[in-house]
């Protein structure tokens, strides 16, 4: 009877487990696509900026120099001609 207990407990806890995991993960896909979707709208919003008023084109590209460091990265805007 105790071993029949024990092993209902250990079911339960596993079940819980994988609930909580499940959860988890849920959590983390939906920071990623908030994350995702910040770094759009904030680069949507800079580059429409920057249409309308080209002056702000140097103080993105000098953001860009300091905060992009990955050399991937750097040779894409490069050239596109950002850095």
């Amino acid at each position: 009877m105790a071993t029949e207990r024990v092993e209902t407990l250990r079911q339960r806890k596993a079940r819980l487990e994988a609930q909580i995991a499940a959860l988890e993960s849920a959590e983390k896909a939906k920071q990623r696509k908030e994350d995702t979707r910040l770094k759009v709208l904030v680069g949507a919003g800079i580059l429409a900026d920057i249409a309308k008023h080209p002056e702000t084109r140097g103080a993105v590209e000098n953001v860009l120099r300091r905060a992009i460091t990955a050399d991937r990265d750097r040779d894409f805007l490069k050239s596109k001609g950002w850095i």
